[in-house]
């Protein structure tokens, strides 16, 4: 198939003085947006709504993806479809670009974003399959159909070589339908999935930015990011290399609601960094809150992987699976099965039914870090869980410290599974932490031996050098969102007993406190650190 490259292309330009060059390469552009100079390539337009074929040139735009799906994009070309169209079908070009000059996927023209419709009668709206240095932006993307049947608004799946360089950004993701079980192939339906096949180290991710994106009511899962075969078992320790593994992801300033599962899951992945994003409403399976047929799904989480950092996010509205009161889940994060190395911090979560936090235990190596968060109003302070029957594993070198739970009902665990249930805890550590009841409360948090510096509220002291006093926040009855509005709320007031009331730190975080203050070497309990 010959292809007639754009006119507007900048390899038909005429290269000036290069005083000029800038403002002839934005000359020679298809108009429609600012467009960096990487993109120097061919410039191929899509408009859905054309009444007659073209050659993909902007002035006679292609009528359909089919054209699209037929060539192979080079370095630097761009692919473009029409503000204020609707296109049937799915999107899965071909071709990569290198580092310099990267293939972009995006819109041109005036008006609402472009439309791709899978009407759920294909595997993705768009479906980027062994391509590399490739830009995805500026798209509305639905795929609702069968509800048997995982669907994508972005898939991405490396089968034959590894992925690198991928941006996924700036897309509205809505109206994805597809099971929402707890089993491995509905989690892997929903609006960004990434998907490694695991065959060989060649067919891996390596650099991927998943970037402010909006999707909303999609099942099961939100961002789902798959970066090794949950099945291979070659899981190392953090100092050892992890070839198998997702390298340098970064999840970063989207905004999730009404989910039907999990907002965001960064399995099978190094170092990836989960930061900056908005998640409200989740387990719903599509249906009421109270449905008895909700999943058991939580909002950040990770599972398989090592030396993950989630920061600075916002959790509100989970929900238990299966029921109100006999159910799973439904948290704001979880650390979960076979991971170490993990970093929750300078979060904001309220109204999760399930709780702040999920804690699985296992017999894989399990560690982490929680530190510097805020807690209105969750479920529980935390949710201590085997994850797996019968109970296997240790919490082994699990600290959580500095954060602040302000709670109606501030007890840990499932009423089933509590701490001093579990035997083999290993090193676990509560800490220098705020407890804050609403209200009077009989029953002590159940950590025993491993509390320590901690301010209770409204409540019965547990562990050692604890604190019993009103904390001072500037506002206790606060209520609502926005993660430095609340923290404002709930920093503390000068005379209060929680400062300079903490247990010194080891290894005070380089970024500070919730708000990016020093912590000193004497601390104050809770997430804030008073000048």
């Amino acid at each position: 198939m010959k292809i007639a490259r754009s006119p507007s292309s900048s390899r038909s330009c005429p290269v000036l003085l290069s005083l000029f060059l800038a403002a002839i390469l934005s000359a020679c552009s298809d108009g429609s947006d600012s467009i960096p100079s990487e993109f120097t390539g061919a410039s191929y337009h899509v408009d859905c709504s054309a009444a007659t074929p073209g050659d993909g040139t902007k002035d006679a735009p292609w009528s359909d993806l089919e054209a699209v799906n037929a060539i192979t994009l080079e370095p630097g070309d761009q692919l473009l479809l029409r503000r204020g169209t609707v296109c049937y079908g799915m999107l899965k070009p071909r071709g990569s670009g290198t580092q310099q000059h990267r293939v972009r996927i995006g819109a041109y023209g005036d008006g609402a974003l472009p439309h791709i419709d899978a009407q759920g009668m294909y595997t993705a709206a768009v479906h980027i399959e062994d391509m590399s240095h490739v830009v995805v932006q500026d798209l509305e993307l639905t795929n609702s159909g069968d509800e048997t049947t995982p669907h994508r608004g972005v898939y991405l799946t490396p089968v034959q070589s590894r992925m690198t360089n991928l941006e996924v950004r700036d897309l509205y993701i809505h109206d994805v339908s597809g099971p929402v079980g707890f089993n491995g192939t509905a989690k892997r339906g929903g609006g960004i999935i990434g998907n490694s096949l695991f065959d060989t180290t060649e067919t891996q991710f390596d650099g991927v930015l998943i970037e402010n994106n909006r999707i909303e009511d999609v099942a099961r899962s939100g961002i789902y990011f798959d970066g090794t075969s949950a099945g291979t078992g070659d899981r190392p320790r953090a100092f050892e290399p992890w070839p198998a593994a997702g390298q340098r992801v970064v999840i970063r300033g989207n905004v999730l609601k009404r989910l039907q599962g999990d907002a965001i899951v960064a399995h099978g992945t190094a170092g990836a960094v989960i930061e900056d994003n908005v998640v409200s409403v989740g387990n719903l399976a599509g249906r009421d809150w109270l449905s008895a047929d909700r999943n058991c799904s939580a909002g950040i989480w990770t599972w398989n992987s090592i030396n993950t950092v989630i920061q600075r996010n916002e959790v509100s509205g989970y929900r238990f699976g299966q029921s109100e009161t006999d159910g799973c889940d439904g948290t704001a994060f979880d650390i979960d099965n076979e991971q170490e190395g993990t970093v929750i911090q300078y979060n904001y979560s309220y109204n999760n039914e399930g709780g702040f936090i999920l804690l699985c235990s296992d017999d894989e190596p399990h560690t982490g870090i929680v530190r510097f968060n805020l807690s209105i109003d969750d479920g529980k302070v935390l949710n201590v869980s085997p994850c797996k029957a019968p109970i296997v594993g240790t919490f082994n070198d699990i600290h959580i410290y500095n954060n602040t739970f302000v709670s109606s009902r501030p007890i840990t665990a499932l009423e089933t599974v509590t701490l001093r249930e579990i035997t083999n805890a290993g090193t676990m550590q509560f800490a220098n932490n705020i407890v804050y009841a609403t209200a009077p409360h009989d029953a002590p948090l159940p950590c025993g031996d491993f509390c320590s510096n901690n301010l209770f509220y409204n409540m019965p002291s547990s562990g050692t050098h604890f604190v019993i006093g009103d904390p001072l926040f500037v506002d206790a009855s606060w209520r609502g969102s926005g993660r430095l509005n609340a923290g404002r709320a709930f920093k503390l007031r000068d005379g209060s007993p929680a400062t300079a009331a903490g247990m010194g730190l080891q290894n005070p975080p380089e970024q500070g406190d919730y708000f990016g203050n020093e912590v000193p070497a004497n601390p104050a309990l809770g997430m804030h650190q008073p000048n």
